[in-house]
């Protein structure tokens, strides 16, 4: 259920574009298979789809034979390589300061996913909420994940952080270094994707805190975020929201659009001007959520049913039923493939304008 006008940075691919570049793989042919110009990898301010992004990496990943791969080719990123967003972070006076700035900062680099930062009692907790339904974009979260605990670890001047990392699919068939530095601390099959840290952590002051100089790259960030900020898609904002709020009680109208900050008559105005409605929204997004568990996770049934809103593992399995006309246990030993859909769910949303 990927949305028209959802978008992410193009600097990820010129990063993965310049390490892979003593292997063997061609550049234009991957841009004319995903539809994109290879110049926009050297424009600094450069967009692609949130597809293009999530398929690039999936096919490079295939190309390169490893699918373990990307976890170590992010996990070399030096502070920098994405700008201001990476300073935010590093800069930061302390870690828990740096997760807000990832959180409230993300719109700069997409509006396809959003970065969710939770304290508790016992800790913090960075979540990634990514988008339903766009295609496979695994990889590109092995990358995202290695990335961001490269950063954890530079900020704090710790080699191998406390942090315990959770990957909301099947562990990769290959291995590498990362995977082996962090094992025994990164969970597969999770709900998430995730990084949490101890309590202690959180106040620890950042390496490069110079609170003259955040306060420059902060006051630079909230331009760009201006900048980025116009090419938002509301549709895209409501249908986050939904994601993230599946198994809470919280997917209800009144309670996404007072998330929101708009009344309940104008998120439904939203939704009639493309062409669909709440109940539709949730429920396509309850679907393409349900096939990803189903196929690329190992959790239980009950589990599943309970992360979709499900009170009951008989109303879920109907559900399935529905969806995609046979039983969970056969949509997750199927084929691995996109599902058929029955009863019109997919393609109930009408795709907001090009930007």
């Amino acid at each position: 259920m990927a949305l028209k006008g959802e978008w992410a940075r193009a600097d990820a691919i010129s990063v993965l574009r310049d390490f892979c570049s003593k292997e063997d793989l061609d550049w234009p042919q991957i841009a004319r298979r995903h539809n994109f110009d290879l110049s926009v990898l050297d424009d600094p301010k450069g967009i692609v789809p949130i597809t293009v992004l999530d398929g690039v990496f999936e096919t490079v990943a295939e190309e390169l034979g490893d699918d373990a791969r990307m976890f170590d080719l992010f996990h070399r990123i030096e502070t920098g390589r994405f700008s201001i967003f990476d300073y935010l972070f590093a800069c930061a006076p302390s870690l828990r300061e740096g997760c807000k700035a990832w959180e409230k900062f993300l719109p700069i680099r997409t509006n396809a996913y959003s970065m969710i930062f939770r304290e508790t009692e016992t800790g913090g907790c960075i979540e990634w909420v990514v988008p339903e339904g766009s295609g496979k974009w695994q990889q590109n979260m092995f990358a995202r994940i290695a990335w961001a605990s490269r950063q954890i670890e530079l900020a704090l001047d710790v080699q191998a952080p406390p942090i315990l990392i959770e990957m909301a699919c099947r562990a990769p068939h290959g291995t590498s270094d990362f995977l082996r530095k962090y094992q025994g601390r990164i969970r597969f099959n999770a709900p998430h994707y995730s990084i949490s840290f101890p309590k202690a952590l959180l106040a620890r002051p950042l390496q490069r805190n110079d609170s003259h100089l955040y306060e420059i790259i902060y006051k630079a960030a909230l331009e760009e975020l201006k900048s980025f900020g116009q090419m938002e898609s509301p549709l895209s904002r409501v249908a986050n929201e939904v994601a993230s709020n599946l198994s809470n009680g919280a997917c209800t109208l009144p309670k996404i659009s007072a998330r929101l900050g708009m009344s309940q008559r104008a998120v439904q105005r939203l939704l009639e001007k493309e062409g669909t409605s709440f109940r539709k929204l949730s429920e396509a997004i309850r679907r393409s959520a349900a096939e990803r568990y189903l196929r690329s996770t190992d959790l239980p049934m009950k589990e599943i049913a309970y992360l979709l809103g499900f009170s009951e593992l008989s109303t879920f399995s109907r559900a399935v039923k529905i969806w995609f006309g046979v039983s969970p246990r056969k949509v997750r030993d199927g084929p691995s493939r996109h599902m058929p859909v029955k009863g019109g769910i997919q393609g109930t949303l009408k795709t907001p304008k090009s930007m």
